[in-house]
């Protein structure tokens, strides 16, 4: 991990007020958290710096989650990836969420969740209590 060992996260949401929470709440857990408003915003977030974790979205405008996980594979394989979906309305949550194991997400997690449970999923991925 970089920068004095606090884990750099990338936010990828296209919602404002969600990607403001999650972010807000990962940086008051001491993570370093740089954020995206679509997949095409994260694929060049990705060439820029090395993240530890990845919490995506999967419905999004222009690049979606999927895209951006396989993208990610890619240029940075060893990055643990969190993808989180609420579902649309002919799509269901769960079925967009399995989508996301198939293209190798770590862990997926239900819109909406508590903060509760988004901490420890990152627990889990990043193998260390914030």
């Amino acid at each position: 991990m970089a920068r004095g060992d606090r884990p750099n996260v990338l936010v990828v949401e296209d919602s404002p007020a969600v990607r403001l929470s999650v972010a807000g709440y990962l940086e008051g857990r001491g993570c370093n958290v740089t954020e995206a408003e679509n997949g095409r915003v994260g694929i060049r977030a990705l060439g820029r710096c090395n993240f530890d974790l990845i919490v995506t979205d999967v419905l999004m405008p222009e690049v979606d989650g999927i895209e951006l996980i396989k993208a990610a594979r890619t240029l940075q394989p060893e990055v643990k990836i969190l993808a989180m979906s609420g579902g649309a309305p002919n799509m269901p949550a769960g079925y967009l969420l399995k989508m996301t194991r198939m293209f190798n997400a770590d862990e997926i997690i239900y819109k909406p969740f508590l903060n509760e449970e988004l901490g420890a999923a990152v627990d889990r991925l990043l193998d260390r209590p914030l």
